[in-house]
């Protein structure tokens, strides 16, 4: 092992691979011009950044960082000059536009020993990718350099989190260069995956089952978290180099996420040690983990893959596993909890700290919820997580006792979800055995290896395919052919209908818990070959009973819903009351919902019809306007939102709440905003925190996605009238808010659409009418069965199985709209086969991601239709291609084109924009323009882009509540308590870094628009925070119960409000909170000892919402009755009344019953449970001693008794 100062001589390093242990090259040649050779090296500052900020190195090396300490795995010299494109050799450009750092580095190795992925190196690195103040400069000066005092050596580091998306060349062969379809451009370049980076000559598609730790070169994305440039230049290229980094410095005035470059002295020195290929192969070489239990053997490859545990220190990590426990089930609980971690610094110290209070039962779960391990598969890495809590499904439930066999599998990019552009599809095309889609191809034909056991692709539901992902089952566990038997038979030939209908299973849904009567089967209505009753049964109305109290609704409005949507065998649609054609207990169906057969018979329902009101957004505000509705009722309407939204916080803080403020609480409606509000908590910090991120995420819908509320219009699902009574072009809606309010009858004209709303005649003007025989229904738009066609298809192509519809009685909008008339389409032939198989369900999958092209479409009308109009050729031709890829994508994924061609369904080029306009806020290289339509005129009522910044507690000054904080506290109680808060925070923390958010998102279940989320579906993450949220608290309020049971008092506070009172101190008290910090810094509860120099600041600290786990008691103790009538009350109780009893022997319980106690936990978990459930909890303090403790008073000189 050699250990250097950093410099150029450092860089005659050693690959580990067996034909490159020979020395590389050092000498370096002459300086090239700029990468395209457009732009001189001593650009002016009026060029683009993209040429302004590149720069050319002598040489690269790759490897890890951890502090100042850089282990180098691969070096070298690098080439100048241009290639035979023009484009340069070997430079980095820090792109501030598109905010990506882009690398190219052509080395002075023998190109026939590299491999594609290094031939040369090329790659992309997001600037959200590279880590908190990862961007080093350093420089020296090059004393020796003859001629030119003023050269320096300047040396650039980049760490990241994640590695970037890199690219390898095409070899032209002898057809020449290949273009892309439909243009001029040629492509020389495609994805790399981890198959480029082996110097075997094996191709992706051929290399056999995708195991989680790759071995040998494959490995190098893994491992490589640090990229190092140096350079020679003068000190007029420096300081081009110290201009970028101040624009680099810019950024985190805006978004203090962006806070990229580091603080570290310029002439900071570092510590180098470089590998040999002897030496990488120690460090990076798992041992053999064959022996070791499934669950454990995932965890530690989910460890290693994350970067969070160095190959080389697993077996020191299991010998100390086995220091401190027997238990298997203990040890995966420790593994689990060292996914919070960055990177494990020291494990003797870290290990025995955690397991010191992580010893416990695990807990009962809620019987809707299962532990399912995911697993992401990148272009370069397979990332294995720990176990998490999700809703289950049908074939979850079945197979509850076999999870270890059943994993969730999907197919990501380095960062985020994987976009399919049509260079991919070309380069698909041109070599279908290398690249992403190969590697997808791979893991369906071959199959996982995790945790040493081979996984297989089973099924997809419709919502997961849309997200890439894929259930996979390990057949040594869970037989195949049996939970194909068991889910049912699906005869379907049609290979798209077919894969639906075998995801039907693994929708997310809860069982209802009655015996079902499956009644007389009801006639579907079909007229001119639509059906009127696509998707709709009827149900009984204990069975919709039954159902919502599936979901959690035991009383009010939403205990009896009108309808449901459900899953029941192989049917699927809504059920909706009808009490004359049904008995209570009873369903009906029609072959419209029945998709397959299968005799299983439990209905799960997956929700219920509900209240909720409408909203305008982009595409309706576009055809809308388009048709006639006024530009100045648009904008009126946005600037009284605006106007009604900004300032929130401090009204807020000042208590000052309007109508309009009470109502965006109600966006949050799993936290207790009001009710803390009314209490006094108003200047709460996390309450501030918590109106602050819905403010800015009002704002943001207002601006990036027109999003703006109708109180004269509701958003409900549909169903058919079962009377016959409503005629052509009639509806019927009775909408009820809530308990408080009347249900109220829209008897008026009406509009009604549906979204995606792209042709202009996706917007209708119908009647509502009133008819006393619907009046039982409530929360639901109803739709006629007569006429010549059905409503809801002339919305978009909708059915009845549980779409959504918007309905407007707003009269401004009703008269004023022009009706188009709708789209007429016919959807294209399906492919159908003989007998479907697995390989047709993989290649469906496949051809999904490929044909994916909705969204491109989308955007592509909405920039269209602002520059011109909705009515344009080119916007109706778009409308019509949506529709019929929404069919594509429904029921034949692969169409006829790709079938007898090969070649996969394209969004013809002359329908993609040339120009943007800004309210689409796409990548600044592209050019856009600023929009004169209505949607840019909206767009820019809200000036700057919306941002959240969270409060500071330190900062703030320890803001507390004198209300609470004068009741005494007591350390033993304390003490006890700290544990539970660190296991809190740390399970709070994974989740913040798992969903990328800040701490007061997850309890309100409102994600804000994220740089690091920008093209995710902010929406899809409220119901993964709030149920990660409510899992938090549920937890930390059953291990605060326990805490209780060795304590016995006598106070006017209940022991519960004794628990808040202590944990309110330790989460907004100034003593407390430092102090508590203090001890975490140093290694506390499972903590690591903090280097200032290696710790990555993610967010503020401390965290603020620990004591909201106790919000009820927290108001109780601030509505207790004036103190000196609670001292009357106690002044005949001794003042050690209260006192802490000996620990029991449950603290004392061996491993060994630990573990037989998991199999009766696991049968419990089967039934309804509180929720109980956390990756992380305390264990008790084992040594407390008997310590008498004052009664709960506020002492006699509070200033704050006048104002209770």
């Amino acid at each position: 092992m050699t250990s250097t100062r950093y410099g150029i001589n450092a860089y005659p390093s050693k690959y580990n691979d067996p034909a490159f242990q020979k020395e590389l090259l050092n000498s370096y040649g002459q300086r090239s011009q700029p990468r395209p050779g457009r732009v001189p090296a001593d650009a002016p500052d009026t060029a683009n950044d993209y040429d302004r900020f590149a720069f050319w190195p002598d040489a690269i090396a790759m490897g890890s960082l951890q502090g100042k300490k850089f282990t180098q795995v691969f070096g070298a010299a690098c080439i100048k000059g241009h290639d035979e494109r023009r484009l340069g050799r070997s430079f980095i450009s820090f792109d501030l536009k598109r905010e990506i750092l882009v690398i190219k580095a052509t080395t002075k190795l023998d190109p026939r020993i590299l491999p594609p992925a290094l031939n040369p190196l090329s790659a992309e690195l997001s600037f959200d990718d590279i880590a908190h103040q990862g961007i080093h400069i350093t420089k020296k000066p090059l004393s020796d350099a003859i001629g030119n005092p003023d050269l320096l050596e300047v040396t650039v580091t980049v760490s990241c989190r994640r590695p970037p998306k890199f690219f390898t060349e095409f070899d032209p062969g002898d057809d020449g260069p290949q273009y892309l379809q439909g243009t001029q451009y040629s492509l020389y370049r495609r994805r790399a995956t981890a198959m480029d980076f082996a110097t075997s000559g094996l191709r992706e598609r051929e290399a056999g089952p995708i195991p989680a730790i790759p071995k040998g070169p494959c490995a190098y994305p893994t491992f490589w978290n640090t990229y190092r440039w140096v350079f020679r230049m003068d000190r007029k290229k420096y300081d081009r180099i110290t201009a970028c980094a101040n624009k680099i410095r810019a950024l985190a005035q805006a978004d203090p996420e962006m806070d990229l470059m580091s603080l570290a002295s310029e002439r900071a020195r570092w510590s180098i040690r470089v590998l040999t290929g002897e030496q990488f192969k120690q460090l990076y070489t798992p041992p053999d983990m064959s022996k070791l239990a499934f669950s454990t053997r995932t965890l530690l490859e989910g460890l290693i893959g994350h970067g969070v545990l160095k190959p080389a220190n697993t077996s020191e990590l299991i010998v100390t596993l086995r220091e401190v426990s027997t238990s298997t089930a203990f040890h995966d609980r420790i593994l689990e909890a060292l996914f919070s971690q960055e990177i494990i610094k020291d494990i003797k110290a870290l290990v025995p700290k955690l397991a010191a209070f992580l010893r416990r039962r695990p807990p009962c779960i809620q019987a809707h919820l299962v532990l399912i391990r995911t697993v992401l598969v990148t272009p370069t890495r397979v990332l294995v997580g720990p176990r998490q809590y999700e809703p289950s499904n049908s074939v979850t439930r079945r197979y509850s006792d076999k999870l270890d066999g059943i994993i969730r599998v999907q197919f990501t990019d380095e960062e985020d979800r994987l976009y399919v552009v049509d260079y991919l599809k070309d380069a698909d095309h041109i070599d279908p055995a290398v690249g992403l889609m190969a590697r997808i191809r791979r893991a369906l034909q071959y199959g996982l290896i995790i945790g040493g056991q081979t996984f297989y692709p089973v099924a997809s539901s419709a919502s997961q395919q849309k997200e890439h992902s894929m259930w996979f089952i390990d057949t040594r566990v869970i037989d195949g052919l049996s939970l194909r038997n068991w889910m049912g038979t699906v005869h379907e030939t049609v290979v798209a209908k077919h894969a639906a209908r075998m995801g039907l299973p693994f929708s997310t849904s809860r069982i209802v818990n009655m015996k079902i009567n499956i009644a007389g089967e009801l006639p579907d209505i079909q007229r001119n070959g639509r059906t009127f009753t696509d998707g709709v049964g009827i149900a009984g109305k204990l069975v919709l009973h039954k159902a919502a109290l599936a979901l959690g609704e035991r009383q009010g409005l939403n205990a009896n819903p009108s309808v449901i949507q459900f899953r029941l065998g192989g049917a699927k649609g809504v059920l909706a009351n009808w009490p004359q054609l049904v008995g209570d207990e009873e369903i009906r169906l029609r072959p419209s919902l029945i998709k397959f057969t299968s005799d299983l018979d439990d209905l799960n329902v997956i929700r219920i019809a509900k209240y909720q009101v409408a909203f305008l957004n982009r595409q309706f505000i576009n055809i809308m306007c388009a048709n006639g509705v006024p530009h100045d009722l648009i904008i009126e309407i946005f600037e009284d939102a605006v106007a009604d939204i900004k300032g929130f916080r401090d009204r807020v803080k000042q208590g000052r709440l309007s109508k309009a403020d009470q109502q965006l609480f109600e966006l949050c409606n799993d936290f207790p905003c009001m009710q803390l509000i009314r209490a006094g908590f108003n200047t709460n910090p996390l309450l501030l925190d918590i109106a602050a991120i819905l403010e800015c995420r009002a704002l943001q819908d207002l601006k990036w996605r027109a999003r703006v509320k109708l109180s004269n219009g509701v958003y409900l699902i549909g169903i058919s009238d079962e009377t016959g009574i409503l005629k052509e072009g009639e509806v019927f809606c009775q909408f009820q808010e809530n308990d408080e309010t009347p249900a109220k009858v829209v008897v008026n004209e009406v509009l009604i659409c549906r979204a995606p709303a792209l042709h202009p005649g996706d917007v209708r003007r119908v009647r509502a009418v009133d008819v006393p025989e619907l009046r039982h229904l409530k929360n639901v738009i109803v739709f006629s069965t007569q006429g010549e066609r059905d409503l809801p298809s002339m919305l978009g192509g909708g059915d009845l199985d549980g779409d959504d519809y918007t309905l407007i009685w707003d009269q401004r909008f009703v008269q004023t709209l022009k009706v188009y008339d709708p789209m007429e389409y016919t959807a294209p032939e399906p492919i159908s086969v003989e007998e479907v198989s697995q390989k047709h369900l993989n290649e469906n999958f496949v051809q999904y991601v490929l044909n994916d092209v909705l969204g491109q479409v989308d955007n592509c009308h909405l920039a269209l239709s602002d520059y011109f109009t909705p009515f344009d050729p080119r916007c109706l031709h778009l409308s019509e291609v949506h529709s019929t890829a929404y069919v594509i994508r429904k029921y034949a994924p692969i169409n006829v084109d790709f079938a007898k061609t090969g070649q996969a369904a394209m969004l013809d080029p002359s329908l993609r924009p040339q120009e943007w306009p800004d309210f689409m806020d796409k990548d600044d290289a592209r050019i856009t323009y600023e929009s004169v339509g209505i949607l840019g005129k909206i767009f820019r009522l809200v000036q700057s882009d919306p941002h959240f910044s969270p409060s500071d507690l330190e900062r703030m000054g320890y803001p507390s509540d004198p209300r609470i904080s004068r009741y005494p506290l007591h350390d033993s109680l304390l003490e006890r308590l700290k544990p539970l808060k660190a296991s809190y925070e740390r399970d709070l923390q994974y989740d913040m870094r798992r969903y990328r958010v800040y701490e007061p998102e997850i309890p309100t279940g409102i994600a804000i628009r994220n740089k690091r989320r920008k093209r995710a579906r902010d929406q899809n993450l409220n119901e993964p925070l709030r149920e990660a949220y409510s899992i938090l608290v549920n937890n930390v309020r059953d291990a605060a119960a326990k805490i209780l049971r060795d304590f016995s008092f006598k106070t006017t506070l209940t022991p519960m409000q004794v628990i808040a009172r202590h944990c309110y101190a330790l989460t907004f008290e100034e003593k407390y909170v430092k102090q508590w910090e203090q001890q975490q810094q140093q290694g506390a509860w499972g903590g690591q000892k903090v280097d200032d120099d290696e710790e990555e600041m993610l967010r503020p600290k401390p965290l603020m919402s620990f004591a909201w786990c106790f919000w009820q008691e927290l108001l109780q103790i601030v509505n207790q009755p004036n103190p000196e009538v609670r001292k009357a009350l106690l002044a005949s109780l001794p003042a050690d009344d209260w006192e802490e009893e000996e620990e029991g022997d449950d603290e004392d319980e061996s491993e060994e019953q630990e573990q037989e106690q998991e199999a009766t936990d696991t049968q419990k978990a089967k039934r309804p449970a509180p929720r109980k459930v956390s990756r992380i909890a305390p264990q008790l303090n084992p040594s407390v001693k008997k310590t008498p403790i004052a009664p709960f008073l506020p002492p006699e000189d509070s200033d704050e008794d006048d104002e209770e």
